[in-house]
């Protein structure tokens, strides 16, 4: 935990007091924060699916079958994962020398711009408790079919006991700052005139994986897929910083 305090010792000219239209008494501002790390207790891991057809059916369904086999292997290793689908698009395919961006008179799909197939493409983010997992599901969401599988960030699910505690702690350390600069100036320090919160709440290359597999009749029981790739991970600590003013009032 690291704790630092700013202190700002304020004076009231006479012409604001005569504006204000009430006396302003002597006070001592400390700003004070205090800083906390805690372990992340959440991961996010998000990758793509990407499903080809000579139709649009059939290019979702190649989708739809892979995110399948990815959604069944990371079960195996983070019990009851929270997947959610950000995005899905399809798109039309046409042979390469079909130039339909350029401007000008819009162009029939015949010839070089008849649709040849299509594309199926879904953003795939999966919230898990399992942080120090993560590496090995990014692993084998690439081996079953994931393009761009990756580590996005780590969180904590709740931090308000961590944030109670960072304030609890920095009010402490601004009380402590206080009395050292009433002592350094000669004077008594008095009460508490306010206390202010100044915390708000906070954060690649295209990897292709091609399966080919040979049928023969009578073919043998395949073998077990062999375990993931583990990636070790220990995630750095989250810090988590709270910051407050206590305003404190100077005895006569």
């Amino acid at each position: 935990m690291r704790r630092f305090a700013i202190f700002l010792p304020i004076f009231w000219p006479c012409a604001a007091i005569a504006q204000s239209g009430e006396e302003q008494r002597p006070r001592i501002v400390v700003n004070s924060a205090a800083t906390i790390p805690s372990p992340p207790d959440r991961a996010v891991v998000s990758f793509s699916v990407h499903g080809e057809g000579t139709t649009s059916d059939e290019a979702v369904r190649d989708m739809v079958a892979k995110r399948d086999a990815i959604e069944k292997g990371l079960a195996g290793i983070s019990a009851r994962p929270d997947i959610r689908a950000a995005q899905v698009g399809i798109a039309e395919v046409r042979g390469r020398d079909c130039n339909r961006n350029t401007y000008g008179n819009p162009r029939l799909s015949t010839g070089e711009c008849a649709i040849i197939g299509y594309t199926a493409d879904l953003q795939v983010e999966v919230r898990t408790a399992a942080v120090n997992e993560a590496g090995t599901m990014v692993s084998l969401a690439g081996r079953l079919g994931a393009t761009n599988p990756r580590i996005d960030r780590y969180f904590l699910a709740e931090d308000k006991e961590i944030r109670r505690r960072g304030i609890t702690e920095a009010v402490a350390e601004a009380k402590l700052q206080a009395e050292a600069i009433a002592r350094a100036s000669g004077v008594r320090l008095g009460g508490v005139l306010s206390v202010s919160n100044l915390s708000f709440n906070g954060p690649g290359p295209y990897d292709e994986i091609v399966v080919a597999a040979a049928r023969v009749s009578s073919p043998p029981p395949p073998p077990p897929p062999p375990p993931p790739v583990a990636i070790g991970l220990k995630p750095r600590a989250i810090e988590t910083q709270v910051r407050v003013q206590v305003i404190y009032a100077i005895q006569p």
